[in-house]
């Protein structure tokens, strides 16, 4: 974890300036022998001061910390100076911007800059302002900009585009700027969660910057390659954790994160050793602050202890500027809460209250004004706040974080803070009981979010990892507010009285949080937008169809069903989560034990929690369709095995699953012939490493799907290649893709995958690439087949990546699998899916049931025909 704050912009925290410090780059701009003034400028401003008197003033305040003051004289040195000089005014006037936290203006004057040296052909100045100016878009988010600024827009190896920082560098023989615009790429690639591309460019910086004997440059390189180090440790703690859910053994994957750890606490100590001996005081206290969290994980609770009190020593050293203010507010942090984890918004921890977290914030705060950096005074103010709601002196909490808030709206780039201190107000009028003012703040804080969710999702592949802890509380604590507390009825698992109001309120607020998942679990290559109007034609009161809604709330669950006629009924069931899950485990084992008589007690069970409390209306309102917007662990429940004691569920209705309805395609079925492209996997195969069974039954599961539709492809084994995959989605115009083959969906998009014939990972970004260029000639594929995938029984992010499958890859439905079944039932359960869809007289989810009851029908094991999912458009 990130020594830094959670829920801020990382960015915030993390930016290397890989030219130099600020103020180094601002003093060496201004000698006098650079700051001879050209004929056509005038020698004073416009107030009748020297211009070079001038612009030393604002050098001289930008030493003493006064960027404020910095910036009101070079804003009146810059409209007299003309030419060459004009530039170094601009310049001290980005980093100054930059420095204040005001990035976006910073940007802005980095362009003019950039033009002017354009003008005047100085490429060498031109490599590095395009570096800086890279930073800054990186440090709001916009990477893969960055990116094409510094070399190129992916981390692929090849050579950077011409212009760029690097190849400008590398024309001119600078190798400080190379080194530089290499950092500042590494950095970009990191942000973007491409950790080995980065690992390659940063090791070229630090290279370049050894041979160039800079130190400055070292350091920069070897904190961002501790830095990265660290973000692949925390993938695989996450990717450990999964697994321990899964009920696997998580060791080995807990030695590796230790191991990626360690790599990390080497770079971090070489960078801290460098900047001591350069005498660089905030160097070296980010490297110390980078090593106290990774030595807590790694259990080392008194090399953790020192190197925060190293911080500690070294803060005393640092001028005042923005990035001491929140090294300062990271520093109160891991006094008060050590390697417990906790930030400027999580739990309190009982009976801590330490005075020294106070004083460091204080001095945080007053630091902040001094500087006139709003930002920062805004988050100094809010974890104030935060220390005061942990002490329960709530009027003082709540005093502070509306100032923080306030500070924070004031802000062009205050949104990622402002949603913070929204919570923090929502909680604090929470614990008094003051509901009404704690919905309100709650709301804001959900609409301050989703107007800068993809923003803020995309801005950090690491954020993905914090997502749970930084964001998703706050719709799930807005949700429990919406719905009220559980009365007696809730006990018993019936129906509950809520406000129809409230009811809708609350499914808004799950649809939001929905898709803040979907965009935080596929990160900044996808784009989620949702329809314009809900689709009534899938859910109106002529569909015959009833919703599910499910969201977890730690203590409880509520499942919320939406009836054709619009009307909402809800319902708890009436166990915690830790119960919830343990159930749903041994139930999907149940199923996929196929060497097991099935025993359908726990089938009944998650039937009775589910289902039961709304049977009676179902019936009354002739319900054939029943479709799941599903929350966490139990989006890993195969439905159409739930059992009410005499029956499957899928023998009543018709079955679906979508991430969320605002995002479901609410078109019907083409009326065109089905055109089917088949591929699939039936021999053994090695991918990176993984050994991948050979599955006998795939050729006759193709087979008979080739028979069944009259107008198929078939792509099997060697012949089914990425390549051909594409092309034949290129030229053709096909309804279906149904692809028999190795797949997982695994904690990140990155680890979900399908296995080609010629050993190739293909992705759910190919196939939408390959997909989008069908949709191009308006033709969209209809539906999706992936029939033998494997998805985690605990893992509720590979489970999510299972629901967002239509979604992500542009289909309209998608019909994927639990996990992999290679059996001659599934060549039956397919050839009877198409059957009924050839006919023309089922919707996909009645020809899907109708497969899955002939299985039914012939009493064979539920492992064999339960796995199969429904997702996105069910007609």
């Amino acid at each position: 974890m990130n020594v830094f704050l959670r829920g801020v912009s990382r960015s915030q925290w993390r930016c290397v300036l890989f030219l130099s410090t600020l103020l180094l780059v601002i003093v060496l701009a201004l000698p006098d022998s650079r700051m001879a003034l050209s004929m056509a400028s005038p020698a004073v401003s416009a107030e009748g001061i020297p211009l070079r008197e001038l612009v030393q003033r604002g050098v001289d305040r930008f030493q003493e910390g006064n960027f404020q003051g910095a910036i009101q004289l070079w804003q009146s040195a810059l409209t007299s100076i003309e030419g060459k000089d004009r530039a170094v005014v601009l310049e001290n006037l980005a980093r100054a911007y930059r420095y204040t936290g005001q990035t976006s203006t910073a940007v802005n004057y980095w362009q003019q800059v950039i033009d002017h040296h354009r003008r005047l052909g100085n490429s060498l100045a031109l490599g590095r302002s395009l570096t800086e100016q890279a930073q800054a878009y990186s440090a709001l988010g916009q990477h893969r900009r960055a990116m094409a600024l510094l070399c190129r827009e992916s981390g692929e190896v090849g050579t950077c585009a011409a212009q760029s920082a690097v190849s400008l560098a590398e024309t001119e023989g600078d190798e400080a700027g190379r080194a530089a615009a290499l950092g500042a790429f590494g950095e970009a690639l990191r942000l973007r969660g491409e950790y080995e591309a980065a690992i390659a460019a940063l090791g070229n910086s630090l290279t370049t910057a050894r041979e160039a004997n800079q130190l400055s440059y070292q350091i920069s390189a070897l904190t961002s390659l501790g830095t990265v180090y660290t973000g692949k440790a925390q993938i695989l703690y996450r990717q450990a954790e999964s697994a321990t859910l899964n009920g696997d053994d998580a060791r080995s994957i807990e030695d590796q994160a230790k191991a990626e750890d360690r790599q990390a606490l080497e770079y971090f100590i070489q960078s801290q050793a460098l900047a001591n001996q350069q005498g660089d005081a905030m160097a070296e206290m980010r490297s110390q602050l980078s090593q106290v969290s990774i030595y807590y994980r790694l259990g080392e609770a008194t090399q953790a202890q020192a190197a925060q009190e190293a911080a500690l020593g070294l803060l005393a050293q640092t001028p005042n500027s923005h990035d001491t203010v929140f090294a300062t507010i990271t520093l109160a942090n891991l006094v008060q809460f050590g390697g417990r984890g906790s930030s400027a918004t999580a739990g309190c921890f009982a009976g801590v209250a330490n005075s020294q977290t106070q004083a460091l914030l204080t001095q945080a705060m007053r630091q902040a004004q001094s500087l006139g950096d709003s930002r920062g005074e805004s988050f100094a103010l809010g974890t104030l706040g935060h220390w005061y709601e942990c002490q329960q002196n709530y009027g003082q909490a709540l005093a502070l974080t509306q100032q923080a808030e306030w500070i924070a709206g004031q802000q062009r780039e205050g949104e990622d803070s402002r949603y913070l201190w929204e919570w923090q107000a929502g909680r604090i009028y929470r614990a008094q009981d003051k509901f009404v003012e704690a919905i309100q703040s709650y709301t804001q804080a959900v609409a301050t979010l989703e107007a800068i969710r993809s923003d803020l999702l995309i801005s950090d592949r690491e954020l993905q990892f914090d997502f749970r802890d930084s964001v998703e509380p706050i719709y799930r604590e807005l949700i429990a507010l919406q719905l009220g507390s559980p009365d007696d009825p809730a006990a018993k698992g019936e129906p509950i009285s809520v406000a129809t109001a409230n009811l809708g309120a609350a499914l808004t607020t799950v649809d939001a949080l929905r898709l803040a998942e979907l965009q935080n679990y596929f990160g900044s290559d996808c784009e989620l937008i949702p329809f314009a109007e809900t689709p009534v034609g899938l859910v109106g009161a002529d569909s015959a169809t009833a919703l599910f809604t499910s969201v977890i709330l730690g203590d409880r669950t509520a499942i919320i069903v939406s009836f054709p006629d619009g009307s909402r009924q809800a319902a708890w069931i009436p166990v915690d989560e830790v119960t919830l899950r343990a159930a749903i485990r041994t139930f999907r084992q149940g199923l996929e034990s196929w060497f097991d008589n099935f025993d359908p007690g726990l089938a009944q069970q998650v039937y009775d929690w589910l289902i039961r409390p709304f049977a009676q209306r179902l019936a009354d309102a002739e319900i054939e369709t029943l479709v799941f917007v599903n929350d966490g662990i139990l989006r890993s429940v195969p439905m159409a095995a739930l059992h009410d004691g005499q029956r499957f569920l899928v023998e009543t209705y018709a079955l679906a699953t979508v991430p969320t309805l605002s995002l479901t395609a609410a078109s019907a079925s083409s009326d065109q012939p089905i055109r089917a492209l088949v591929a699939g996997l039936s021999e053994s195969i090695t991918v990176d490493g993984q050994s991948f069974k050979p599955l006998p039954h795939v050729k006759g599961e193709l087979d008979t799907i080739e028979n069944t539709v009259p107008k198929a492809t078939l792509l099997l084994d060697q012949a089914f290649t990425r390549q051909r995959l594409e092309q034949e989605l290129t030229d053709n115009a096909y309804t279906v893709l149904h692809m028999a083959t190795h797949g997982k969906f695994g904690v990140r998009p990155e680890d979900t995958f399908l296995v080609t014939g010629a050993g190739e990972k293909l992705t759910l970004a190919d196939l939408e690439q390959f997909v989008s260029r069908m949709a191009a000639g308006n033709e969209v594929i209809d539906l999706l087949a992936l029939t033998a995938c494997e998805t985690g029984i605990g893992d509720d992010r590979s489970a999510l990546g299972l629901g967002g499958v239509a979604v992500r890859a542009g289909v309209k439905s998608a019909i994927a699998t639990l996990w992999s079944i290679d059996d001659a039932k599934t060549a039956q359960l397919s050839a009877q899916f198409y059957q009924g869809l050839v006919s023309g007289q089922y919707t996909k989810a009645e020809a899907l049931r109708t497969a899955q009851i002939e299985l039914i029908q012939e009493r064979v094991h539920p492992a064999y025909w339960a796995p199969f999912m429904l997702v996105g458009n069910w007609l």
